[in-house]
C-alpha cells in the first residue's frame, strides 16, 4: 500500500502532516504539487497552529505486510 505524506507549515510556523492512503501508481510530482497548492489555496484544513501558509515537503511511503502463521 502506498501512502502520500504531505507536510505543510502553518501560520505559527508549526509543521503539520496530511497522509493519504492507497495512492494510485499514476501519481507524480506535478500532481502532488498541484494537490498541495490546492489544499493551501482553499484552506481546506485548519490546525492548532492556524491555517496552512506554505508547502514544506512530500513523500511516498510503500508498506508491505506479510502474515505470519502462528
Amino acid at each position: 500500500m502506498k501512502t502520500l505524506v504531505m507536510k505543510f507549515i502553518t501560520e505559527t510556523g508549526t509543521k503539520v502532516s496530511l497522509n493519504v492512503t492507497n495512492v494510485k501508481d499514476t501519481v507524480d510530482d506535478t500532481k502532488i504539487k498541484a494537490f498541495m497548492d490546492l489544499v493551501k489555496e482553499k484552506a481546506v484544513f485548519t490546525f492548532k497552529g492556524g491555517d496552512i501558509i506554505s508547502i514544506d515537503s512530500a513523500s511516498l511511503t510503500e508498506t508491505t505486510t506479510t502474515d505470519i502463521a502462528l
